[in-house]
């Protein structure tokens, strides 16, 4: 049995800065962000991302802490699993939510995210 790291959807509302500085850390981080080819494109709505995420396999990384988890409970009401999503707290400097998810994919499986949410920074 191969485990493999999370692979990451990336929302558009996260800052831009931090998909660009994980790629550059780890080449092979498996990231996609929102509006890239074989994304959901810029402008999907937050159930329908959820839906994209669950189907893609990945992991969400997203800042939309404040309608993000009302939308989780009708994703999961509804039958539905996710690849895990990570919400990231507001207030934290850069180089934390780099180190932090760069954490997650490092030492955690994909398998570890299966129906899992939490806030990061820890």
């Amino acid at each position: 049995m191969i485990l493999s790291p999370p692979r990451f959807l990336v929302d558009e509302d996260v800052h831009g800065d931090i998909p660009l500085t994980l790629r550059d850390m780890e080449s092979t981080m498996d990231i996609l962000v929102v509006g890239e080819a074989g994304a959901p494109p810029k402008g999907t709505l937050d159930p329908e991302l959820l839906l994209a995420a669950e189907t893609l396999g990945r992991t969400l990384i997203t800042g939309d802490r404040s309608s993000m988890p009302d939308h989780l409970k009708d994703h999961f009401a509804a039958g539905h699993h996710t690849s895990g999503v990570i919400l990231l707290r507001s207030g934290f400097p850069f180089g934390r939510y780099l180190r932090e998810l760069h954490l997650i994919w490092f030492a955690m499986t994909a398998d570890e995210w299966i129906d899992r949410t939490d806030y990061i920074p820890y």
